[in-house]
């Protein structure tokens, strides 16, 4: 549990401290969430998988069929 002053004028500081810090980490969300775009739209697509099993509905899921990946 955090300690706060109890007065008018270091509770202010604080507070005025605290905005510009939130201000600044808002900022670096802000460049970071569009650097993550950015690189996942220059991203190639996946390669779809060469195959897949198709698994039943039963409590053991047994494989059922095996798909090609086309």
């Amino acid at each position: 549990m955090s300690v706060l002053p109890p007065d008018l004028s270091r509770l202010q500081i604080l507070v005025t401290y605290l905005r510009g810090e939130l201000s600044r980490t808002e900022q670096a969300l802000a460049a970071a969430e569009k650097r993550e775009t950015t690189t996942a739209r220059q991203r190639p697509a996946p390669e779809p998988p060469a195959w897949l099993v198709e698994r039943g509905i039963g409590v053991g899921r047994l494989p059922v069929r095996v798909h090609a990946g086309d």
